[in-house]
């Protein structure tokens, strides 16, 4: 993949990540589990890590990584999950779920395309967390 390519593809990934961020910061606090809450914290904090190193990568390319602002598509699925958090916490989980599948599907897509074989591997092990993530609220779901 050419280097201009790779890099518009790591900041359209590092967008999902970031908007998942504020998908997390919104629901949080409808989840009254602290259990739950606490674990959905750490997948926070994942996503917060896995922005700075790929934007690490996007910078190390001659690029530049989005802000840690929402793009458009992040204020429809911020206004998606506070519908979604208004009717209570496994509402909110089905929020969650939304914007982790989004940031899966672009995961799933970058790591498999031809990159610097360190930059694939640290996309890989990203790409591993999200579907701990998805699997941890999928079972919730089915609980709740």
């Amino acid at each position: 993949m050419e280097t201009n390519e790779l890099i518009k593809e790591l900041q359209e990934l590092v967008q999902a990540d970031i908007d998942t961020v504020h998908t997390y910061n919104r629901v949080l606090d409808e989840i009254s589990d602290e259990i739950i809450r606490t674990r959905l914290n750490t997948f926070r904090n994942d996503h917060i890590k896995h922005v700075t190193s790929v934007s690490s990568e996007i910078r190390s390319l001659g690029g530049e990584p989005p802000e840690l602002t929402k793009d458009f598509k992040g204020y429809v699925i911020e206004a998606f999950a506070a519908l979604r958090t208004a009717v209570g916490m496994k509402s909110a989980l089905k929020a969650l779920r939304t914007a982790e599948n989004i940031t899966y599907r672009y995961y799933e897509n970058i790591v498999s395309k031809e990159m610097p074989p360190e930059l694939k591997k640290r996309l890989q092990q990203n790409f591993s967390e999200k579907k701990v993530h998805l699997d941890y609220i999928d079972n919730n779901l089915k609980v709740l």
